[in-house]
């Protein structure tokens, strides 16, 4: 029996193979981390960029060379819809759905001036946030999580996603929970429209999918660096000198004073009620 195969047929075919095979390469070269290099490189990258970070951090300052600045302007962040499989998809589902149910929580003033006086007492005022937490309690905790590999869902650390890795940090620093998700994290505190006007512990958003809404954030260290978790390189540090950054960058947020107490993980703690057996 002959068989007649139909060349044009066999032209597309092939195309849309290499294009299958170019794509699912390019995604394994994505999720492909070395968490060394990339602690090494955002270290590098408050050095060279910042005498006041280096400060708070506890490291030196150095001058940067040119292969590190090349790369800080061309840092970009990978993930976007498309890059999204069946499972990804769900997993953000369930966090918008766990974001939905999040309830705001009428605030105890007197309970939040003992708390915030608590914050600011065994310390200088220039040591903390405008709202109270310590800086260094909040660069530790960014050192501590630097080179965590990514991972779309990932809370983890085996693995982190940007928004799990800002709410890991406020945990650390300050036994605060935000939100899961950028999308929420962005409805929170005092906006903050302009580059200039954000302070050290601010969190920062990014517009890097499809739809015009937070997708992606950060926290702000000072002079244009901000750590978080890259879809490239894992958890790292970069700089809104970025190209890509700078052209996404839709807004910081400043917690308040009041919501620093309403998601205090101190105060669902004396919420839970008492038992006869004290637990």
């Amino acid at each position: 029996m002959k068989i007649t195969i139909n060349m044009n047929f066999m032209s597309k075919f092939i195309i849309i193979l290499a294009i299958t095979v170019l794509s699912t390469s390019q995604l394994s070269a994505r999720r492909h981390y070395n968490p060394e290099l990339t602690k090494k490189k955002a270290i590098e990258m408050i050095r060279a960029n910042s005498e006041e970070v280096s400060e708070i951090a506890g490291l030196e300052p150095l001058i940067a060379d040119s292969n590190l600045l090349k790369e800080m302007h061309e840092d970009s962040e990978l993930l976007s819809d498309a890059d999204l499989d069946e499972e990804e998809s769900k997993e953000l589902d369930a966090m918008e759905a766990e974001d939905e149910n999040y309830e705001d929580v009428d605030v105890n003033i007197n309970n939040f001036e003992k708390q915030w006086l608590s914050f600011v007492s065994d310390g200088e005022a220039s040591t903390f946030t405008e709202n109270g937490i310590k800086k260094d309690q909040i660069m530790e905790a960014i050192l501590g999580w630097l080179g965590t590999p990514y991972r779309f869902g990932g809370t983890s650390r085996k693995s982190i996603d940007c928004s799990a890795f800002t709410q890991s940090i406020f945990v650390e620093a300050a036994e605060v929970k935000l939100p899961r998700t950028a999308r929420w994290q962005y409805t929170l505190g005092e906006k903050i429209e302009n580059l200039e006007e954000l302070q050290f512990g601010d969190l920062i958003f990014f517009h890097t999918r499809s739809y015009a809404r937070a997708s992606h954030c950060g926290i702000y260290l000072g002079d244009n660096l901000f750590a978080h978790a890259s879809s490239r390189y894992g958890v790292t540090v970069s700089s809104l000198e970025s190209g890509y950054y700078n052209k996404r960058f839709i807004g910081g947020r400043r917690l308040t004073d009041e919501e620093i107490l309403q998601m205090s993980i101190n105060k669902e703690k004396d919420e839970q009620p008492e038992t006869k057996f004290g637990g």
